[in-house]
């Protein structure tokens, strides 16, 4: 690489959205609701309107 290259890393995940996803890895692949698909659907919906609410709650917050 010459030095006119610039490499960017990625953003850095959003820890909220990082705990969010921990916790679903944690708790839901392998268990009885991974079993049924409208189950999982569903939960799944949850979990990323959670992960949307939290990220209002902290953008709403922050403004304060």
């Amino acid at each position: 690489m010459d030095e006119n290259d610039t490499e960017t890393a990625p953003p850095a995940p959003d820890p909220i959205e990082a705990l969010v996803e921990r916790w679903w890895a944690d708790h839901f692949p392998g268990s009885p609701v991974a079993q049924v698909t409208q189950a999982w659907n569903h939960a799944f919906a949850a979990k990323q309107d959670l992960k949307r609410r939290l990220a209002a709650f902290r953008n709403e917050t922050a403004s304060r």
